[in-house]
């Protein structure tokens, strides 16, 4: 479609498209954003590769948060972040209904299983909460 509306207008130029998947938490979108815990680039393209490194190169000045994959990899990688962080969130949802049927304690429950480290407690309160979206970059690569 791209190719097809720069013919149109009479425009040539090289470009390339990059799935650049956001992953940042509801209250502390600007602090991720500065201090992202990791980057991911879909893209083939390794020119248009180096010119989303370069635009990430200030906010990884401490370790490398990249990781590169194809476009299709890092849209299903949002989309899988997103299914995990519900399912957890819906775990203790039904666990709060249960809990509440049975006179138990969803606060200690919440404590005892998230104490376990293979679990943690990060989305384990019940409630709403998780989503986002994926950027599309269109990365001009020559003049």
């Amino acid at each position: 479609m791209i190719s097809s509306e720069l013919m149109n207008r009479g425009i040539d130029f090289k470009y390339s498209i990059v799935s650049n998947p956001e992953f940042l938490k509801e209250g502390a979108a600007v602090d991720d954003f500065m201090r992202p815990d990791r980057i991911i680039i879909g893209a083939d393209d390794e020119q248009a590769i180096g010119v989303i490194r370069a635009l990430y190169e200030p906010f990884q000045r401490n370790h490398n948060r990249i990781i590169v994959m194809d476009s299709k990899s890092a849209e299903l990688t949002k989309y899988a972040a997103n299914a995990m962080l519900a399912t957890r969130i819906s775990f203790m949802n039904e666990l709060s209904f249960l809990a509440e049927a049975i006179g138990a304690d969803i606060e200690m429950v919440r404590q005892g299983i998230g104490s376990d480290p293979r679990i943690g407690y990060s989305f384990l309160y019940s409630g709403c909460g998780y989503g986002g979206s994926c950027f599309r970059l269109f990365v001009r690569l020559s003049g």
